[in-house]
């Protein structure tokens, strides 16, 4: 897993060696540090201009993204930005309490161990068992009688 990122970072470092150097002034020093140490060794990514058509990695646009909204873009978009990013993971947020609320979880238990409760109720209940009376008791024999002739 660490691999994919250590590409993405070897595909962010040429992208930021194809751009202008008014661009890539921007982008500070240290930060281009910290790409080019974590970058792989092993790794050559295969970028040309232009850019659209190249097959980047996810986590190389996601990369790319946090550049621009830190160092390129204005303020106010920058804040947009944010306020959109903010908003997106609190969505994903709310899907995943929906998805996994424990409080639910509990609820199902309950109802699981209910159905449960009421099966074995049912398995232990009584059963009311009814002695023969004179006249079944014959009619019985009769019939048991007639199924050994036949």
């Amino acid at each position: 897993m660490k691999d994919k990122y250590r590409e993405a970072f070897s595909e962010v470092e040429q992208i930021i060696n194809l751009m202008p150097t008014n661009l890539s002034n921007k982008i500070p020093l240290g930060f281009k540090q910290i790409i080019s140490s974590e970058e792989s060794n092993t790794y050559i990514p295969k970028i040309s201009e232009p850019i659209e058509e190249c097959h980047l990695k996810e986590e190389t646009i996601v990369i790319l993204a946090v550049i621009y909204r830190d160092f390129f873009c204005s303020k106010q978009e920058r804040e947009k930005l944010i306020e959109r990013d903010s908003n997106k993971l609190l969505e994903l947020e709310k899907e995943i309490r929906n998805k996994y609320n424990p409080d639910n979880i509990f609820k199902n238990r309950k109802k699981e161990e209910t159905t449960l409760e009421s099966n074995i109720s049912k398995e232990n209940a009584i059963i009311e068992y009814k002695e023969q009376n004179f006249i079944q008791r014959l009619f019985e024999k009769i019939k048991h009688l007639f199924k050994r002739n036949y």
